[in-house]
């Protein structure tokens, strides 16, 4: 994604981000691959990993609290943004906050 994308998604996110340390699992094409949600909002998530899936690829994201599918917006060095296929509800996030 170029600067200017980066920039327009940044100013297109609606959801409060909080931030947390939980290890998650990131599946692609059959294949996991750890990880660590740094942050998480209802509508994505920030998530490091040595091996970052690609842009524009679909990931399962498996962590304590749930699962959910997600494409990957942008990628830089080992951390991706992720923005879930459907709105995960505030309930769910202040439980994964608690567990995180």
């Amino acid at each position: 994604m170029s600067n200017g994308g980066f920039l327009a998604a940044q100013r297109q996110r609606i959801a409060a981000r909080h931030k947390l340390f939980e290890p998650v699992t990131l599946r692609a094409a059959n294949a996991g691959v750890r990880a660590h949600m740094l942050d998480l909002s209802t509508s994505g998530a920030l998530v490091h990993s040595d091996r970052p899936p690609v842009v524009g690829a679909w990931v399962t994201i498996e962590c304590e609290t749930f699962v959910a599918m997600a494409r990957v917006i942008w990628v830089r060095a080992k951390r991706c943004g992720i923005r879930f296929e459907t709105t995960l509800s505030e309930p769910l996030v202040d439980r994964a906050l608690r567990l995180g």
